[in-house]
Parts: structure tokens; sequence; C-alpha cells
């Protein structure tokens, strides 16, 4: 069985069945996150570089997928520690619940 290496939970169908949220737990989250990412400025931080990369390699000459691929990576590595472990945290007290 395979496992993640954030979380640590395998793709065991057991354990996924044990470990599931519930859809309004889900928003809640999701909520919570975009919440913490704008007040942090980093939605700003990836709309720049956004705008930086297509200026750089001009609109017609990217795709989506290119775009995303390039910028999925930084867009992650922005995130502050702060946030990634609040929200790690409060994901784990919902599993948990």
């Amino acid at each position: 069985m395979s496992k993640s290496k954030e979380t640590g939970i395998g793709t065991d169908p057991e354990c996924v069945k044990r470990y599931h949220l519930a859809k309004s737990e889900k928003v809640a989250l999701k909520d919570l996150l975009q919440q913490r990412l704008h007040e942090c400025g980093w939605r700003k931080d990836v709309e720049q570089k956004i705008r930086d990369t297509l200026e750089e390699r001009g609109l017609a000459n990217i795709t989506h997928e290119q775009l995303s691929a390039e910028i999925m990576p930084q867009a992650r590595a922005l995130v502050p520690e702060g946030v990634r472990k609040e929200m790690v945290m409060r994901v784990r007290e919902a599993l948990e619940s």
C-alpha cells in the first residue's frame, strides 16, 4: 500500500472510508484556505507571476497547460509555512472528529 508523504494515509479503501470529510467540512476548509492566502498576499503574488510569464513569453506563445505547469510549482512553494501548518492542523482535526 502506498502512502501519501504529507498525511501518511495510504490508498487502502478501508482507510479512505475511515478518513472521509463531509462536503460541508471540505467547503469550510477550502474557504479558510482561500481567506488565509488572500490575507497574506499569496494570490497577488501568483497573479503577478502569471502576468510576468505571459509578458515574457507572449500570450500567443504559451498554452494554458504550459502556463499551469510553470506556475503551479512556484505557487505551491509560495504558500507561507504558517498557512500550510494551520491547514494541516485543521484537516487533521476535521478527520478526527
